[in-house]
C-alpha cells in the first residue's frame, strides 16, 4: 500500500502533528508512506519511522512530476491550501482525506468539516473498534518527539557547565512574526540575572545570527550553539534541558514535545497557545503583559506603535519565575 501525507509547515504545527503522524505509522504498519513536506518537516522526523520518503517542496512542478510516477491508495491532506490542492488533483489516487478544506470548498469559501485523527482514519477504512482500541493505549494523543541522544552533544554540556542546571534560550521568531520578539537587549539583562548559577546555551537558525554576537560580545560564559545544530541535533540538545525559555514560536513547542518545561514569553499573541494546553506531564510557564497594556493581544505580525507589550514585560519578573520553579522543583525531590 502506497500512502502520501502532505504538511508543508509551520514549525510549531508540524510539532503538535505528531500524534496523527504516529497513529497513520500505527494503522499502517507495512505502507510505504511518503511525506510531502518542507525542509523543517524533513529535519523534524527524518530520525522516526513514521514516513519512508521525504519528498521535500521546493519546486511544486517537479514535485507533483515526482508524485505523479506512482499510485496512492490514500492521500491524506493536512495542508489544504491551493498548493497541495493542485497536488491532490493531479496525484494518481484511489481515496483522498483532507483534513479541513476540500478544493471545492476552497473555490467558494465554504465553511469546511474539520477532521481530528479518529474521523480521518475511520475515513481511510479503519474500523471504530480497532481505533477504539488504539484510544486505550496509555498518551496515545499525546506529543512524543522522536528523537536520537547525541554523545557528543551531551559530553559538550558536561564540559562546559559540569552538574549546573541547563537552560537553553531562543530569543527568535520567524520573520513573519516580529511582534513576538521580546528583544535582544531583554534576553542579555535576563541572562546577565542567571549565567552564574545555570548553564545558559543559545540556539537558533541563521535568523538569529545577529542576537547570538550581541549577547556572545557581552556574555562570554555561555555556549551558542545558535545556527550549528541540524533539527535532529536540536531535538537531542534540548532533551538535556532542565529549562527552556522562549518567544511564542516554533522552538518553544519543540522542547515541550520533549519533556522540557517552558518559559514562553507572549506579547502580540494570546496565552492560549502556551504549550500547558498540549503538554500536560510538565510545568509550563506563561509571562504576558500587565493588563495596562489594553492592546495585548492585537495579532499583528508588526507592532504599529512601540512594542509596548514586550516593554512591559521585564527581566526580572522572567527570573523570579525560574527561581521559584527550580525551588520547588528542588523541594519535591
Amino acid at each position: 500500500m502506497n500512502i502520501l501525507i502532505i504538511r508543508f509547515s509551520a514549525l510549531g504545527d508540524l510539532v503538535t502533528l505528531e500524534p496523527t503522524f504516529r497513529a497513520f505509522r500505527y494503522f499502517y504498519p507495512l505502507a510505504q508512506i511518503d511525506f510531502l513536506t518542507s525542509g523543517i518537516g524533513k529535519g523534524l522526523y527524518e530520525d522516526s519511522d513514521y514516513f519512508d520518503n521525504f519528498i521535500v517542496k521546493k519546486s511544486l512542478i517537479s514535485k507533483i512530476a515526482q508524485i505523479r510516477k506512482k499510485h496512492y491508495d490514500i492521500i491524506f491532506n493536512l495542508q489544504c491550501n491551493r498548493p497541495s490542492h493542485i497536488v491532490t488533483l493531479l496525484a494518481k489516487k484511489d481515496k483522498l482525506i483532507d483534513k479541513s478544506y476540500t478544493i471545492l470548498q476552497k473555490f467558494f469559501n465554504l465553511k469546511p468539516d474539520e477532521y481530528d485523527i479518529e474521523k480521518m482514519l475511520i475515513k481511510s477504512g479503519i474500523k471504530q473498534n480497532e481505533f477504539d482500541k488504539y484510544k486505550n493505549i496509555k498518551n496515545f494523543s499525546k506529543i512524543k518527539m522522536p528523537y536520537i541522544e547525541n554523545k557528543n552533544i551531551k559530553n559538550l554540556l558536561k564540559k562546559n557547565f559540569e552538574d549546573k542546571k541547563l537552560i537553553a534560550i531562543a530569543t527568535g521568531t520567524s520573520k513573519r512574526w516580529l511582534s513576538k520578539k521580546w528583544g535582544k537587549e531583554n534576553f542579555s539583562n535576563l541572562i546577565e540575572l542567571l549565567k552564574e548559577k545555570y548553564g545558559i546555551i543559545l540556539i537558533g537558525s541563521s535568523l538569529e545570527l545577529e542576537d547570538a554576537k550581541y549577547i556572545t560580545n557581552i556574555h562570554n560564559n555561555i555556549l551558542n550553539m545558535v545556527n550549528k545544530t541540524s533539527l535532529t541535533e536540536l531535538k537531542s540538545l534540548l532533551s538535556y534541558m532542565d529549562l527552556f525559555i522562549g518567544n511564542d514560536s516554533g522552538p518553544t513547542h519543540i522542547a515541550a514535545s520533549l519533556g522540557v518545561s517552558t518559559v514562553t514569553i507572549f506579547g502580540s499573541t494570546s496565552t492560549i497557545h502556551c504549550p500547558k494546553l498540549i503538554f500536560k506531564d510538565k510545568p509550563h510557564f506563561c509571562i504576558k503583559p500587565s493588563q495596562k497594556i489594553e492592546c495585548h493581544p492585537c495579532y499583528k505580525s508588526k507592532c504599529p506603535t512601540k512594542h509596548e507589550c514586550m516593554q512591559d514585560i521585564k527581566p526580572k519578573m522572567i527570573y523570579n519565575v525560574i527561581e521559584k520553579y527550580f525551588k520547588e522543583k528542588n523541594e519535591l525531590t
